[in-house]
């Protein structure tokens, strides 16, 4: 009898405590969903005085709904503390508040949004129809500019009568022409296609140059033609290597219907440079053959020697490439940050924006959290100071789809219209998903064709949300002033006559241009600072209103900046 007691009242223990604990555990998560709850109502309220267009009846809606249940979570609770109804009430809560973030990101109207199209996409192609569905889902998601890779591992997907073809297309493509179905179905939903050239890196490609080029190759400072990661890489600096890919970027110019070039690998790698030529060159210049260097600074010059090959080959392909085909936009994609790419790959993009040999970069701006993006963009920013236009890149391998999405926040609230995402092979399911439901939700208009035009339909989207959620504001005085400046913002903008930002001579000096563009611009910058002030300083309007002002004016100026910067007159700009 002792033992069977002590054996109920230890059944009785058992049970009680798990009840207490399923108790603890959902009023313990229902207090937590409360605090989650309000901070998303907190965050839709920062929605609306950061301007955001967002479907709040929708989230005052859910909002409601969500309190309601809730509190039925906590009335069932009270009378059974097992309920199956409170966790299921409770699951779908912690459900939607998880997704939920999702509807606080804006779609904005005018805006870039690049997507690279790897090369492990475009090799799952086999007909039109695997083009197509490709496209409707970028076409979802309103990308407004691709960048397929269409020349790597030293072959190209079409058949070219400059480079070898890569066999997977000789074959299982069926009877037709990936690139032109590429571009034929692209240019269908408004998507600007801008072929990716794989310049200098052979990576794998090495049995096209082996037998009778094996002098293109570049070697490594160990005198071998490859790292431990077993690539190859054509040299820069060779003369044949140069011409043989002119001719390409020549061929794919003339013979296509693109919108752009875009070169990835313009560089070389790290450690590489020590070519035959290229050592005998320097040898003729200096007098001493690279492997034989000691000194920091025969170091130094050695690097500056290489970025040099580098930079005369980028101005080459805009210069010859634009006077095939004029309003081409010429771009590239770089290493990011600029300081890592200038020092150990020779790859010195800013004396591309300030010698004016470029149309935009991506900088690979590849972050894991939004803080060291964000950082990582305000620094590409800082570097290219008003000369070009940058649209940072996203690697979506890094995160997941929430990431994803605060990321691109983080690099809007920088002076930058616009970002690109690497790649699609990359994108996963709930990517789509979240850019479907929130930023990329609908179609916008690019930056990077017709800048001023950007600048022009910014400002005024701007005067019209100011309009639209004036109400919000107990100090309509600051935010009716900004009205007035704004449009006269808007109106100065629109008079200027400018030369198109795709087919100028971003060389030829256009003084009567500058004139024009300099009083706006100082405008602007006295107009943040304003904001600035009144925000922080004298509380006239909240400090996210201020932060969305200023962000929309820094898209403005970031446009308008690189208009002015080539209308000044033209200076060599050599980088040490």
């Amino acid at each position: 009898m002792i033992r069977k007691s002590k054996f109920f009242l230890l059944v009785f223990l058992i049970v009680s405590s798990s009840i207490l604990v399923s108790a603890s555990f959902l009023t313990g998560r229902i207090a937590t969903l409360e605090g989650e709850l309000e901070n998303y109502q907190k965050a839709v309220y920062e929605a609306r005085i950061t301007l955001k267009r967002l479907n709040y009846d929708y989230l005052d809606e859910i909002i409601g709904k969500l309190n309601n249940n809730l509190q039925k979570a906590k009335d069932i609770i009270a009378i059974d503390d097992d309920a199956d109804e409170a966790y299921i009430a409770v699951a779908d809560i912690t459900n939607f508040l998880k997704e939920a973030n999702v509807y606080l990101h804006e779609s904005l109207p005018i805006e870039t949004r690049g997507m690279w199209m790897d090369n492990f996409t475009i090799d799952s192609f086999y007909t039109r129809e695997d083009v197509a569905r490709h496209m409707d889902e970028l076409q979802s998601i309103n990308v407004n500019m691709i960048f397929p890779d269409v020349y790597g591992n030293g072959a190209a997907i079409y058949p070219s009568k400059v480079v070898p073809q890569h066999d997977r297309f000789k074959t299982l493509f069926q009877d037709e022409d990936v690139l032109a179905v590429i571009i034929d179905e692209a240019h269908k939903r408004n998507i600007e296609v801008h072929p990716l050239v794989r310049v200098f890196a052979l990576h794998n490609g090495v049995r096209h140059f082996i037998e009778d080029k094996v002098d293109w190759l570049d070697l490594t400072s160990e005198n071998r033609f490859t790292l431990d990661n077993g690539y190859y890489w054509l040299s820069p600096s060779h003369p044949e290597v140069r011409e043989y890919l002119m001719e390409f970027l020549t061929e794919l110019t003339e013979n296509y219907d693109i919108d752009g070039v875009h070169l990835d690998y313009i560089r070389f790698d790290a450690n590489f440079g020590y070519n035959e030529h290229t050592r005998n060159l320097f040898k003729a210049f200096n007098g001493i053959d690279p492997f034989d260097i000691s000194s920091t600074g025969l170091e130094e010059e050695f690097k500056l020697f290489k970025w040099q090959f580098v930079n005369s080959f980028i101005e080459r392909v805009f210069y010859e490439l634009k006077s095939i085909k004029p309003n081409l936009l010429v771009s590239a994609a770089v290493a990011s940050p600029y300081s890592w790419g200038k020092k150990d790959l020779g790859q010195d993009w800013l004396s591309w924006a300030y010698n004016r040999q470029i149309n935009f970069m991506t900088p690979m701006s590849y972050r894991s959290t939004p803080e060291s993006y964000a950082s990582t963009v305000r620094s590409e920013i800082t570097t290219i100071m008003g000369s070009t236009y940058i649209f940072t890149g996203l690697g979506v391998y890094l995160y997941d789809e929430h990431v994803m999405i605060e990321q691109l926040d983080a690099g809007r609230l920088t002076n930058m219209s616009g970002q690109a995402i690497f790649s699609t092979a990359n994108m996963k399911h709930n990517d789509y998903v979240f850019l479907r439901k929130g930023p990329w939700s609908k179609p916008a208009i690019p930056t990077f064709r017709d800048p001023q035009q950007a600048a022009a339909l910014l400002a005024k989207d701007l005067l019209v949300r100011l309009n639209e959620f004036k109400p919000l504001f107990d100090n309509t005085e600051a935010i009716d002033s900004y009205i007035l400046e704004i449009e006269r913002l808007s109106k100065q903008i629109d008079a200027l006559d400018l030369r198109p930002w795709d087919t100028r001579d971003l060389r030829e000096a256009k003084p009567e241009e500058a004139t024009q563009l300099e009083p706006i611009i100082e405008d602007i910058k006295s107009l943040t600072t304003r904001i600035n002030r009144e925000a922080n300083r004298d509380k006239l309007i909240p400090l996210k209103t201020a932060e969305r002002l200023i962000s929309d004016l820094g898209w403005i100026d970031s446009l308008l900046k690189p208009l002015l910067y080539t209308s000044h007159p033209y200076e060599y700009y050599m980088s040490r």
